[in-house]
């Protein structure tokens, strides 16, 4: 996967690649204008995640999602 395309995937992170002494680095995304609340970090989101690859990011970012929504479902059960 290329970088527009992990960008084109994924609208609301800044995607980008770091750059080393010999290259490129690591994968990296952080959130598009969206603080996270304390409750949020404690549950293990991140403003900013990594993968040394495309498919590491991929997890990292679905990852994210996947806590996003399980809070989103407990705040809507919770009275």
């Amino acid at each position: 996967m290329t970088l527009q395309e992990l960008a084109a995937r994924y609208p609301n992170w800044v995607v980008w690649r770091g750059a080393t002494d010999t290259g490129p680095g690591s994968w990296y995304a952080t959130r598009r204008a969206m603080p996270l609340s304390n409750e949020q970090i404690d549950a293990g989101m991140a403003q900013t995640v990594s993968g040394d690859d495309p498919a590491a990011l991929v997890r990292e970012l679905e990852w994210q999602h996947e806590l996003a929504s399980t809070l989103s479902r407990n705040a809507r059960v919770s009275p």
